[in-house]
């Protein structure tokens, strides 16, 4: 007796074994210490050297870097955890498996299957939900790409719909509790963008349902359990306010946040948010959605030609080494690593739901997949997504447009397993409906085919850009005119192959699947092995597709991952200068979007989605053309010590304390004579009206006399400022990344400019001890009024939004185990209440 209520335990445990196998397998080269290079997470390296060094040797954990971008707080780069209460929780459940690989996909699968378990579906269809989830080409691209925290998110947002539906159809207290579990977990990872797009999903839901309850008279019944949820929530919410909370408040200061320059803001756009180029530059192509269905309807990944055997078998040989240099990928977007494919098959399935699933689930799901490809094709549908940037609320917030599709791969596989149950449950529903079922078969199976048999009808394997360039080429060229035309011909041709083969793959997938399904309706094939059979297709088809974007070819041994960081020639010079506070400007690169720098230094640039806004309108106004200056320069032929004059002319990068200027990772870096140090009393105040007024005025004036600060920043001291007083001295005697200490000697009352980066939601000043107020000039950093005479001025960084934060988190942890035991106790008084 003991054991029979001991099975559906078994029974899990049992799927959970085979989730991690399947986990295993696909990620097999990690069992022999291989790993995986990931580049989103070789970037979080390099941002949080500073960060980790600082806190292994002091045991402290810093809010602030000044690794990269002059300084900037690290919430978004090495968050504290440590009184967030799901933290500790998701470690248990990725049961200690490989972190950036195996327990991603382990937990999308096993995340699955809980909803679809949830909904009283059997074991094996959500094992067969799980696996079209999991294995979705999305799902597993964003790993070797190194979105770790976003995969983990979205791994988490099945459970939380989960939690929503137990609560709004069944047991409100025990589904609240599961909500509020799941969404906590959902949220430690913090990916706010993941998570804006589930609330999205869920508005759906909760729009469905008010609707139903409305048509039913069940108004009360709704409002109570929806009252309930938004209480779930807010639960979640509570122990994640570490990393929430300053979130939040770091927004109004990023580039997310509100622009102070009316030229930055263009004609029709909000003044605060995104830039619409900026955030709709990955969208989704309108034909492109195809990719759903048949992955390489746009030729793939943005990879050469030559990398596909079979696209260049028809390519002239004469042209092979051209066209084999061109993109595989064609479509909208700048370049890509893959397509969103959820799966041939599952697209039959979902479409199949369509004609036969008449449930309440059915048109939040399809209402949902349709708003997320809407949305994801961006700046495609200008008129809907313009709008929707402009006034729906935070959505001009976030970039990647086509990251709304991670929507449609929870929505498209779960009703399509929502229909497939009714008609495995319901065989006869086929036999007598036969021709839905062959128009669910006519508009997947039927349109690949048709792709398979007309690629060109409908296509034109070019690229607007791409056609656009070409066309110039043989205006500018035009005796090599047919030969482009050859050359164009060509590429169309290998392209063509790519969409023709996969077009051909996802007919059969699509023609064994609907097959089966026709054979199991009419008896010739068992009910114990349909489902075993679809499994087995929707496998295949999936892992074949994946393994072209995320195979063992990835993998490298520990020792190449450990190199990604090696120290230069010039690294290891600048290494050697004792300054503990100085920048470095690497040229030879892009120095705004690389890490490198600020592994070993603290670096003029950097890499981060979300940089302060007022660093942002400084690099588009002189860092970028003092970038390009000085790589003309070099590219040139030109010497360090010619550079040094460029270096003169360039007070930004001076008033930056930039010591070093890297323009070859193999020679020693031009030292800058010209920089201003830490610290420097100036003798003059330049008062301006605007915020234009004030980034245009730093050209304008000696900076290392003159300091520009906005009328409306001004105090009636500051106002009159005028030294006459020559001498003093400023020295950094202490540096750790969010405390600076300084010894000031100030013969009469002086304004001192620091070469440290403004943000007023945390820095605090002391001149010995006590607190005075910091102003902000030359439009970024910071200043102070020292009084005559020796003092002791420290900079300290103290966020009070992260210890109100941690306060509540504690709080929430308790009430979240609070709440577990009034569950167990409600529903499990005997053990119990014994204990």
């Amino acid at each position: 007796m003991e054991i029979q209520k001991l099975r559906p335990t078994f029974s899990f445990a049992g799927t959970i074994v085979l989730f991690v196998i399947l986990s295993f397998v696909y990620f097999s080269p990690v069992l022999k210490g291989y790993e995986l290079p990931q580049m989103d997470n070789i970037h979080a390296i390099g941002m949080s050297r500073e960060l980790v060094e600082h806190e292994e040797a002091t045991g402290e954990h810093s809010f602030w870097t000044n690794s990269m971008f002059g300084g900037m707080p690290a919430y978004q780069i090495k968050g504290d955890s440590s009184a967030n209460i799901f933290s500790y929780i998701n470690r248990i459940v990725r049961l200690g498996l490989p972190y950036s690989t195996v327990a991603i996909l382990f937990l999308y699968l096993l995340g699955f299957y809980v909803l679809l378990r949830s909904m009283k579906m059997g074991k094996l269809l959500s094992v067969l939900g799980a696996i079209a989830f999991g294995f979705g080409s999305y799902n597993i691209i964003i790993i070797i790409a190194g979105h770790i925290t976003k995969a983990y998110a979205i791994a988490l947002m099945a459970p939380v719909i989960a939690g929503i539906l137990y609560t709004l159809n069944s047991n409100k207290w025990k589904g609240a509790f599961f909500t509020a579990f799941t969404l906590g977990l959902h949220l430690a990872y913090n990916h706010v963008q993941i998570t804006y797009y589930l609330f999205i999903l869920v508005l759906v839901l909760m729009l469905s349902r008010f609707i139903y309850a409305w048509k039913d008279g069940q108004i009360r019944d709704f409002l109570i359990r929806a009252a309930i949820l938004v209480g779930a929530a807010l639960l979640a919410v509570l122990p994640n306010l570490p990393h929430l909370l300053p979130t939040y408040e770091y927004g109004k200061f990023s580039i997310r946040g509100p622009s102070e320059l009316e030229s930055s803001t263009k004609e029709g756009e909000q003044d605060t948010g995104l830039d619409r180029d900026y955030a709709f530059a990955w969208s989704y192509g309108k034909a492109e959605t195809l990719t759903l269905m048949i992955p390489n309807v746009m030729g793939g990944a943005s990879e050469p030609l030559s990398r596909n055997p079979r696209a260049m078998e028809e390519v002239d040989n004469r042209l092979r080494e051209i066209v084999g240099q061109q993109s595989q990928y064609w479509g909208s977007k700048p370049f890509t690593s893959g397509p969103v494919y959820v799966g041939a098959l599952v697209c039959f399935f979902f479409v199949l739901s369509l004609f036969f699933y008449k449930g309440r689930e059915k048109w939040w799901l399809v209402a949902a997949t349709i708003l997320s490809i809407i949305l994801a094709w961006g700046e495609n549908l200008e008129w809907f997504n313009y709008f929707m940037f402009d006034h729906f609320p935070l959505y001009n917030k976030f970039r990647t447009v086509e990251m709304t599709l991670v929507i449609a791969t929870v929505t498209i596989p779960l009703l399509g397993m929502t229909g497939l149950k009714k008609i495995i449950d319901n065989p006869a529903y086929i036999r007598e409906q036969s021709g839905k079922f062959l128009a669910a078969f006519g508009l997947t199976g039927g349109v690949a085919l048709i792709l398979y048999l007309f690629p060109d009808l409908f296509f034109s394997f070019m690229s607007r850009e791409e056609a656009t360039a070409l066309a110039q080429q043989k205006q500018n060229m035009p005796d090599q005119a047919a030969l482009i035309d050859q050359v164009i011909m060509n590429m169309k041709q290998a392209r063509m192959v790519l969409l023709k083969n996969d077009a051909l793959r996802s007919f059969f997938f699509i023609l064994l699947g609907s097959g089966s399904l026709w054979l199991y309706t009419t008896n010739r094939v068992s009910k114990k092995y349909i489902l075993p059979g679809l499994v087995l297709l929707v496998l295949i088809d999936l892992w074949g597709v994946d393994k072209r974007y995320l195979n063992s070819d990835d993998f490298e041994a520990p020792r190449q991952s450990a190199s990604r960081f090696e120290e230069t020639k010039a690294d290891a010079f600048i290494l050697q200068d004792d300054d503990p506070n100085f920048r470095v400007f690497t040229i030879y690169r892009n120095p705004f979007t690389e890490v490198n720098t600020s592994y070993f230094h603290k670096s003029i640039g950097g890499y981060h989605g979300a940089k302060l806004r007022i660093y942002q309108d400084i690099i588009d106004y002189y860092l970028q053309n003092n970038w390009r200056l000085l790589m003309g320069h070099f590219r040139n032929g030109g010497s360090g010590d010619e550079a040094l004059d460029l270096l003169a002319g360039m007070p930004v990068l001076n008033m930056l304390n930039t010591k070093y200027v890297v323009y070859h990772p193999g020679q020693e870096p031009v030292e800058n004579i010209h920089n201003y140090g830490d610290a420097w009393f100036v003798d003059n105040v330049k008062v301006v009206t605007s915020a234009e007024e004030e980034i245009s005025g730093l050209k304008n004036v000696d900076l290392q006399k003159t300091a520009v600060i906005r009328q409306d920043r001004l105090d009636n001291s500051w106002n009159s400022y005028q030294n006459d007083r020559e001498g003093g001295n400023i020295e950094l005697i202490s540096y750790a990344p969010d405390k600076l200490t300084y010894k000031v000697t100030s013969p009469g009352k002086k304004v001192a400019v620091f070469s440290e980066i403004y943000y007023p939601a945390g820095w605090n000043a002391y001149i010995d001890g006590e607190k005075t107020e910091i102003k902000r000039v030359n439009y970024i950093l910071r200043a102070l009024m020292i009084p005559d005479g020796e003092h002791t001025v420290e900079f300290r960084f103290e966020p009070s939004s992260v210890h109100v934060a941690n306060t509540l988190a504690i709080l929430g942890g308790l009430l979240i185990l609070l709440f577990a035991a009034f569950l167990l106790w409600k529903y499990k008084p005997g053990w119990f209440r014994k204990s």
